[in-house]
């Protein structure tokens, strides 16, 4: 999390296994479905109020970007040539999720709530601060939504 003026950037990271559950690709429509709508549960963070905080911009891990591979071999055809579909899984994936706000008072900015740590309880969140006032780092409990700024 960084503030800079009246810019706020929350970034997010964690392993694909903890917000889906798997590490495979979609084997088909309906679990490329299941995993968009999961990945849209990583929602948008909340700024305390008094700082006036609008999203400018947002990104975040789509299917897509995940498994690009996954369209390649999503076709209807028959034939007799193999695909290798053991692709090498040996690497570990990461959703990754980008916020970035302007803040009319950012000196009001008291705390960060981010909602989707709810969906997400069994998560132990680093929190990495970039703030005015210094560089911190702390923890957050498994099911903790709050990240304080003071």
């Amino acid at each position: 999390m960084v503030v800079e003026g009246e810019s706020l950037t929350v970034s997010f990271r964690a392993p694909l296994m903890d917000i889906l559950g798997t590490e495979q690709p979609p084997a088909d429509a309906a679990a490329r479905v299941r995993y968009e709508d999961r990945l849209k549960q990583v929602s948008e963070p909340l700024p305390s109020e008094a700082a006036e905080c609008r999203l400018n911009h947002a990104t975040r891990s789509t299917v897509a970007s995940l498994f690009p591979d996954v369209d390649a071999h999503d076709h209807d055809h028959d034939h007799d040539h193999d695909h290798d579909h053991d692709h090498d899984h040996g690497h570990h994936v990461d959703v990754e999720a980008e916020w970035t706000f302007q803040c009319r008072s950012p000196g009001e900015l008291s705390r960060i709530t981010l909602p989707f740590l709810d969906t997400f309880s069994g998560l132990t969140t680093e929190v990495v601060l970039l703030l005015p006032q210094g560089q911190g780092a702390l923890r957050l409990a498994p099911g903790d939504t709050r990240i304080p700024l003071e």
